[in-house]
């Protein structure tokens, strides 16, 4: 019997440092047990995993700032789209309210129209006492009245009939369809969004050179493994894939924390917008839902992804010089 079998005697003497080794030293226990080729060290090692967190964790957080910027443009602009603010002035506050009521029922009657509702002279004083000073703007000014309608996508591409029943009842009256804003926020997001988007891709670059570099290194470092490698008949393609391997390997265990100090950070962001005293009404809002969790998680797989193919080729291309 081979002196890599167990015996009867030993299984039942129950030797299980004995049992162990030979199951190790086996062919089964050689076909998953293999031990690198070329050591951690020469792949880069601790620092290059470092260096990969901190890759990954910009990556996620230039993602992530696309993806809040794009949910909350599209969530203003979808407000700006379906509201349409009419604005009347007069003499004093009883022409005011006259007209604003007159205006008010013959907007309700536009086919189009879905609601409309008369802000009281409180709240639009309220909206003024920021920059006028409490109390000072129903003493001193006779506020216009304003009326928020809310109006059907057929209506919002067509605001005649709103005009003219608004003429009607309350001639010299205003609207602002917001398409100023809503020009204006579209424009102010999609800059946002590239520069988002060219930071995410500048950090990629930054993940490729820094695996050129890291695999050229372990080469140089490895020469002696490696010209042994050469001398038994090892390929070109089987030791860019034990580098590719170990990239692999080390992109993951950098990505993955890159990508928890990410999260960590985003969601303490949030929790302070939160609490932030009037900062939702200026700061994005956001939270981690599980498609932007998603969108995140594929960042780590992109940046190991990565890490992996431009070592691979550097080696490739290394070798072919060398050898």
């Amino acid at each position: 019997m081979s002196d890599q079998t167990l015996t009867e005697d030993e299984m039942e003497n129950g030797d299980e440092t004995l049992v162990a080794e030979k199951r190790k030293s086996g062919p089964i226990g050689r076909m998953f047990r293999r031990d690198p080729l070329l050591p951690e060290a020469g792949a880069g090692g601790a620092p290059l995993t470092a260096v990969i967190a901190v890759i990954s964790f910009l990556a996620v957080l230039a993602m992530a700032a696309a993806l809040i910027i794009d949910k909350s443009t599209s969530e203003w602009t979808a407000s700006l789209r379906s509201e349409v603010t009419v604005q009347i002035k007069g003499a004093d506050a009883a022409e005011i309210s006259a007209r604003a009521n007159s205006a008010l029922d013959a907007i309700r009657n536009v086919e189009g129209v879905t609601s409309a509702s008369l802000m009281t002279q409180t709240d639009a004083a309220a909206l003024l006492e920021p920059w006028l000073g409490e109390g000072n703007a129903s003493a001193f000014l006779n506020i216009p009245a304003l009326i928020e309608v809310q109006v059907s996508p057929t209506l919002r591409r067509d605001l005649q009939p709103l005009r003219v029943a608004v003429a009607e009842a309350a001639p010299g009256a205003g609207i602002d369809d917001h398409a100023g804003w809503h020009d204006r926020l579209s424009a102010a997001a999609q800059s946002g969004q590239a520069l988002a988007i060219t930071v995410f891709i500048l950090v990629m670059g930054a993940a490729c050179a820094i695996s050129i570099f890291a695999a050229r290194a372990g080469l140089a470092a490895n020469h002696e493994i490696i010209s042994v490698l050469h001398l038994v008949g090892a390929t070109d393609d089987f030791i860019a894939l034990e580098v590719q391997r170990r990239f692999f390997v080390l992109g993951l265990r950098g990505s993955i924390a890159g990508l928890i100090f990410a999260v960590a950070v985003l969601a303490l962001a949030g929790l302070a917008i939160e609490r932030g005293v009037g900062a939702d009404i200026f700061l994005p809002q956001f939270n981690l839902s599980g498609l932007m969790l998603l969108w995140l998680v594929a960042v780590p797989i992109i940046t190991c992804l990565v890490t992996a193919y431009t070592a691979r080729m550097a080696v490739l291309r290394a070798l072919a010089e060398q050898y």
